[in-house]
């Protein structure tokens, strides 16, 4: 995984909880000094998990929780940002939603080591969405968390439903 979700997440917690609570998740998931971590580090999955494993401790919230607190930080705080443009010419939560695979394919071309999760989609019918998702990681509830923040943004209220380990159906309030 790249250092900018770990970079996005630890800004999250520092802003809404403190940096002692980001200090005592780390220590808590066995990591002693902090290393110097850049937006294009590549960040083993497994010290990923443990950190957010850890913040469920320290914060005393459920692995959802964060996934929904980290999705709605990163596309309403941390994306606005770094990744503005991918925003820009979109009009709606569908739209955006629909662009997210061609987004993570020129990432994939662009940032050597990106290894993004892919999608798929199918309709079920012209309000709902299914989006399957591609990963090797087993983040579903980051996605799903993702997309309620997306939902957030563009002031749609999304019902949002995660159908098991790799599968999320959207259903958009008008279409």
């Amino acid at each position: 995984m790249k250092g900018v979700i770990v970079l996005a997440l630890k800004e999250m917690v520092i802003e809404k909880f403190g940096i002692d609570k980001w200090e005592n998740a780390s220590v808590k998931a066995g990591i002693k000094k902090e290393p110097l971590i850049l937006p294009i580090s590549n960040v083993d999955n497994q010290i990923f998990l443990r950190v957010v494993n850890s913040l469920c401790e320290v914060l005393n919230i459920s692995f959802i929780q964060v996934a929904n607190a980290f999705g709605d930080y990163w596309v309403n705080v941390y994306s606005q940002k770094m990744y503005r443009v991918y925003y820009e010419n979109v009009k709606t939560a569908k739209e955006f939603l629909l662009k997210m695979d061609s987004v993570h394919v020129a990432t994939t071309k662009s940032i050597p080591g990106a290894n993004p999760p892919r999608f798929e989609y199918e309709w079920k019918d012209e309000k709902t969405l299914i989006m399957k998702y591609k990963s090797r990681r087993g983040l579903i509830d980051f996605m799903v968390g993702l997309i309620k923040g997306v939902g957030k943004f563009y002031k749609e209220d999304l019902k949002v439903t995660k159908l098991g380990s790799d599968k999320v159906e959207i259903v958009f309030p008008y279409c």
